[in-house]
Order: structure tokens, then C-alpha cells, then sequence
């Protein structure tokens, strides 16, 4: 017999592996070649899909820019159509335009007066005469040459901040302006950041000129076109708001970043629709440029790998060769496997036994918490981890009833517990259990009951996770989720969550309700002079200042950089509305304290009342800043009231 046993590895070999092993090798062979023959059709046809869309793209920003000249083109033909445009057609004009719908990026249309230094106090003048007493032009200071945004419309809060700008006074700009005047045609300045931009949803922009001439004046050279020069029509963008609406869906697998000129460096970076992305990421890149009034932008494309619809048949492909592959090899195995069936089942019962002994160490040494309880719910095992999870000892658990490990306040569960294994339902969920030493441990708990023949439960295989650190994760990310990080008060979408909600309260029991808009005046200045760090002190003492101001059910939130919104609830009239607002003011006008300086700061508090300012959250809001900017206009004195709802006319 001896022989015999020693001749079964060989025969072993020669019936089974070796025929399986020549099938592997021809399998992986061919469908080397074939998975090869098929990454190679599909990298082409993804390289010329890649060039076909990122064309298309540049393609349309240069479309884009040509309907923008056209604009301003426009703009200017009312310069030539009436010998004075007044702000009312220019507003007229541009509302027409529709340019939310169909321009987007654009911030909006304006014209920028050129003015000598000798007329400069004249052009104020006139210009405070319009209803504008507060208006200069910005910044002060000595120059040969002065311009002035004189129109620029939507004139929305963000808008006015560029009003009385003099864009000559900055070197880009200016060179941009120049050209334009010079030669008579449209001129893209280079990247700047635009005055109406503000601390939240930063972005880089561009302006596009083109200069406006007095009517009847020759303009074919140089110095003819310096003579009939009055200013220039002018437009704002956004390069985020801009270039993310030429992406469409393809802004999901597809990164462009925009530079201004050959330079491809962070100065001249304009635009990065995946600022956090590596260009080791993408297989795919391509440069462009693109000729912009006079500018070059360089386009660098980047395509980012992932599952796209193009792949979706290249990956059939490559699992119809594994899988014939594998077929062919797993039919060879069977078959000459079958004939040792007989030896494979004694080999069976001793990978058994070893498989036990495996169990058992991997129950011991397993980082979740296993317990085996019997029919009534008495603990009959337990591994060292469960033992060190609740800070007890093996002997404390042993013949102790799980159920009574839960909280007072859950100890009816244990009972559903018991009640659900004894119809043999095996299911997971979360637990609160106790610990020796008082505290709590959360952990998801695991069961499989184990039923005799008659269906009565033997005994129940428990694991227990440990996710108590996660818990307390989860808490704080909702926290954070919905509150300021700096001062602690409700966040914007905590606020319009709760806003909502108090509406749909209000309609149904007929009540009332108030939204507050407040924005901080002179709070740049302690910014400019003292330091961010304390701009963000002030911004803390401001915050607590508002809740000691407020009632319990009352939400005050932060909107973002200086601006805070509140919630008052149960308002039945203007004038309490009125009275918390003045209870606000008068805290914030008292001096502060901020890294040993005083400093004063005042408020503008704007008010909307449900429901009559307003029966829907966005309405609310916008009437809300409305009247504060309202309050804000009416003047810097500390003593002003609150303003409300619409403004009167």
C-alpha cells in the first residue's frame, strides 16, 4: 500500500492540475489579447470624444463673450440714439435684457463717465443733485484723470457697492480701459477681484469695455477718438458663475482650469472647476487657446477616470472574455475533478476540524463582541473583547440575563427582545448598554436565535459592535451642519429650516411672525485696524449680545461676514417687532471691548412681517434686506430707528 499512497500527489497532478493549469494559461493568454485589442479601441474613441467635448466647450465661451459684445453694443447705440441717456432708460434698457436668464455670469451692464480732474467736483455735484447725497468718487485722492461708474444696473445691493468706482485708478483696469479708448474697440481686462464681490463665495472676475464717442465726431485715428471720448459701457463677470454654465453635466468628469495668457501659474489662474484636484488624476489633458477682445485665455482640460455611459460596453466586452475564460478553465477543473471526489470528502472533514479551531480563535481574538445566551437569556459565553467592552469581568457576566445590561428607560425592550427571538426572527439595531462603572456604551447589536425541532428557542448567538465614538461624531457633524462655527448661532439653512417650519405653523393656527435682517456698520474699519482676529471677537460678543436681547423661542442666526438674521416668533403687531429691534440696537450701540481697544460699531435692522410683507420665505427675506438696506441709506447717526416691510410708493 505504501507505493500506492505515495503515487497519489503525481497522479493527483497529472488528472487534475496540469490540465487545469494549460487551460489557465490559454485562457489568460488569450484574453490578454483580447482585454488589450479592447482598452486600445475604447482609449481611442474616449480621446476623440474628450477633444469633441472640450471643443465644444471652448466653443461656447467664445459664443458667450460674442453675446456679451453685443450687449454692450447695444448699450452704447443709446448713447448714439439720444444726446443725454438718463438713468431711467438705462434701467429700462437692461431689465430687458433679462440677464439672469440669459447671460449668466454677467454681473450687469453699466456705464463708467470719464471725467477731467477740473470737473470733478462739478460731476459730484450733479450727481448728489439726482438723489444721491451721499455719492463721491471712489477713492479720493489727486489724478490727472478721474472715471466714475455713473449707471450700472440690476442696481441691487451688490451692485451699488462698485457705485462711484473709478476702475482708471487700477493698473488692470485701467490698462484694459485704455485700449479700448485708444483703438475703438471692445477690451477684456485681465483677472481682478470685483468690487461687488463680498467675504462669501469668493471668485475671480473680468470686465469687457467698449468706449462710447460723442455723436457726429470723426473717429478714425488716435487722437480724434481721445476727443469725442465720454466713457465706456462696461460689464462685470463672475469667471465661476461664467464657465460653470458652459459645463453643463460635463462639469462631473471634466476639469478646466482658465489662464490668463501663456503663463500657466496661480497669479494668472482665472478659473478651477476643481480646485482640489490633482492633474495626476486626470489620463486625460488638453490645452487650448482662446482669443478673447484682444486677450488670450489658455484652456487646460483635464478628465477625470470614472464610470460613464461610453464604458458601459467596453466593460461587457472584457466580462464576456473572463467570464468564456473562466467557463473554459472551471469545466476543465470539474471534469477531471470529478474523478476525486471520494479522497476530496476525507479532506473535507479534517478542514472541518481545522476550521473549528480557526473559529474559535477568531472568536477570542475578535475585535467586535461575541456572547452565546441560552433559552432564557443568560449569558453562557462571552469572548475577552465584549468583557472589556462593558468594564466587567467574565464571572460578573456568566448566568446574567443580557436584557439587564439595558438603561431603566429601555428595559420594555428587553421583553420585545425576548418575545422576537422566540419566533426565531434574527435582526441587528442599536443599543445603549451599561457599562460597570455607570456610563453608557452604544453598540450595534447582532442576533441569530438557534430553534430546537419544536420551533423553542435553544439559545441566541449575540455580536456587538462598538460605535460609540462614531455617535458622538455624528453629533458634532450635525452641529457643525447647522451652526456657525464662530459664533455658535444658527447657520443659514438651520435658519431658513426653521423658517419654513414657521410658516406652515402660521398658516394653519392664523398667526404672526417677524424676519430681522441686521448688517453692522463701520465693522471693516475694526477689521482694517485691529485684525481679523478681532473682526471675529467682535463678531462672538456681537452674537451673545443678540441672544441676551432676544426670548428663549426666538432664533438668531449668522448670515455670513457682518449680516445676522432673526426669528420672532409669536409677533402680533409692527410695533413689538419694532420694540425687539430697538432692544437690539441699543445692546450693540454700547461700546466693545476688543483686545484692550474700544471700538463702536452701529446696526442696520431691517424688518418683514407675516403676512404682510410676505406669505413665503424668499419674499420674506428679500423684504427683510430690502429695509435694512433702506436703514442703512437713511444715514450713519446711531440714533435711526429700524425700518420695515416695502417700501413706501
Amino acid at each position: 500500500m505504501k507505493p500506492f499512497r505515495n503515487d497519489v500527489p503525481e497522479r493527483m497532478f497529472q488528472s487534475i492540475i496540469a490540465p487545469t493549469l494549460v487551460a489557465l494559461l490559454i485562457a489568460l493568454l488569450l484574453g490578454a489579447i483580447s482585454i488589450s485589442r479592447i482598452d486600445a479601441a475604447h482609449t481611442q474613441a474616449r480621446g476623440a470624444s474628450f477633444v469633441l467635448e472640450t471643443s465644444e466647450i471652448t466653443l461656447k465661451i467664445e459664443e458667450r463673450f460674442k453675446a456679451y459684445r453685443q450687449v454692450l453694443r447695444g448699450a452704447r447705440a443709446l448713447f448714439a440714439a439720444s444726446q443725454t441717456v438718463t438713468r431711467d432708460e438705462w434701467r429700462r434698457y437692461v431689465t430687458t435684457l433679462r440677464l439672469h436668464v440669459d447671460y449668466a455670469g454677467i454681473q450687469g451692464v453699466g456705464f463708467a463717465q470719464s471725467i477731467p480732474a477740473a470737473e470733478l467736483a462739478e460731476h459730484e455735484r450733479r450727481v448728489r443733485a439726482e438723489g444721491f447725497p451721499d455719492y463721491r468718487v471712489s477713492p479720493r485722492g489727486a489724478r490727472d484723470e478721474y472715471s466714475s461708474i455713473v449707471f450700472l444696473e440690476p442696481f441691487d445691493w451688490r451692485n451699488q457697492r462698485a457705485f462711484g468706482y473709478d476702475m482708471f485708478s487700477e493698473p488692470v483696469r485701467h490698462e484694459a480701459m485704455a485700449r479700448a479708448r485708444s483703438l475703438g474697440v471692445p477690451a477684456l481686462t485681465g483677472k481682478v477681484r470685483l468690487v461687488q464681490e463680498t467675504s462669501t463665495d469668493v471668485q475671480f472676475g473680468v470686465l469687457l469695455y467698449l468706449p462710447v464717442f460723442r455723436q457726429g465726431l470723426p473717429i478714425d485715428t488716435t487722437a480724434q477718438r481721445e476727443r469725442a471720448f465720454i466713457g465706456w459701457v462696461y460689464s462685470p463677470f463672475r469667471l465661476g458663475d461664467l464657465i460653470t454654465g458652459t459645463l453643463g453635466d460635463a462639469g462631473q468628469h471634466l476639469r478646466i482650469r482658465v489662464f490668463d495668457g501663456h503663463n500657466l501659474s496661480a497669479d494668472t489662474l482665472l478659473f478651477d472647476s476643481h480646485p482640489d484636484a490633482s492633474p495626476a488624476d486626470s489620463p486625460l489633458q488638453r490645452k487650448t487657446l482662446l482669443e478673447l477682445n484682444s486677450r488670450t485665455w489658455t484652456l487646460v482640460f483635464d478628465h477625470f477616470p470614472g464610470p460613464v455611459a461610453s464604458d458601459h460596453a467596453p466593460l461587457l466586452e472584457k466580462l464576456a472574455v473572463v467570464l468564456i475564460g473562466s467557463l473554459f478553465v472551471m469545466l476543465t477543473a470539474a471534469f477531471c475533478v470529478s474523478r476525486q471526489r471520494t479522497r476530496e470528502l476525507a479532506r473535507t472533514s479534517a478542514s472541518l476540524r481545522a476550521s473549528e479551531a480557526r473559529y474559535s480563535s477568531l472568536v477570542n481574538l475578535s475585535h467586535d463582541g461575541i456572547a452565546a445566551l441560552d433559552g432564557e437569556m443568560r449569558f453562557t459565553f462571552i469572548n475577552p473583547r465584549l468583557a472589556r467592552m462593558l468594564g466587567r469581568t467574565e464571572k460578573d457576566l456568566l448566568g446574567r440575563r443580557f436584557d439587564s445590561l439595558y438603561p431603566s428607560h429601555d428595559l420594555g425592550s428587553g421583553q420585545t427582545l425576548a418575545e422576537r427571538l422566540t419566533r426565531g426572527h434574527a435582526t441587528s439595531f442599536e443599543q445603549q448598554l451599561l457599562k460597570a462603572d455607570g456610563s453608557l456604551l452604544t453598540a450595534i447589536v447582532a442576533d441569530t436565535p438557534d430553534l430546537d425541532a419544536a420551533g423553542r428557542l435553544r439559545g441566541v448567538i449575540v455580536t456587538l459592535t462598538d460605535i460609540s465614538e462614531r455617535k458622538q461624531s455624528e453629533r458634532r457633524v450635525q452641529y457643525l451642519a447647522t451652526h456657525d462655527s464662530l459664533t455658535g448661532l444658527a447657520n443659514r439653512p438651520m435658519f431658513l429650516e426653521h423658517l419654513h417650519s414657521s410658516l406652515l405653523i402660521a398658516r394653519r393656527h392664523k398667526t404672526r411672525f417677524a424676519v430681522l435682517f441686521l448688517d453692522l456698520d463701520r465693522f471693516k474699519e475694526v477689521n482694517d485696524t485691529l485684525g481679523h482676529a478681532a473682526g471675529d471677537a467682535l463678531l462672538v460678543e456681537t452674537a451673545q449680545r443678540l441672544r441676551r436681547s432676544l426670548r428663549a423661542s426666538d432664533l438668531p442666526a449668522r448670515q455670513g461676514g457682518d449680516e445676522f438674521m432673526v426669528l420672532l416668533h409669536d409677533i402680533k403687531t409692527k410695533a413689538e417687532a419694532l420694540g425687539v429691534a430697538d432692544k437690539i440696537r441699543q445692546a450693540l450701540d454700547r461700546p466693545f471691548t476688543v483686545e484692550g481697544h474700544e471700538c463702536r460699531v452701529a446696526v442696520s435692522i431691517g424688518i418683514a412681517l407675516y403676512p404682510d410683507d410676505g406669505g413665503d420665505a424668499e419674499t420674506l427675506t428679500r423684504q427683510a434686506d430690502g429695509a435694512m438696506y433702506r436703514a442703512k441709506t437713511a444715514g450713519r447717526s446711531p440714533s435711526r430707528g429700524p425700518h420695515t416691510g416695502r417700501p413706501a410708493g
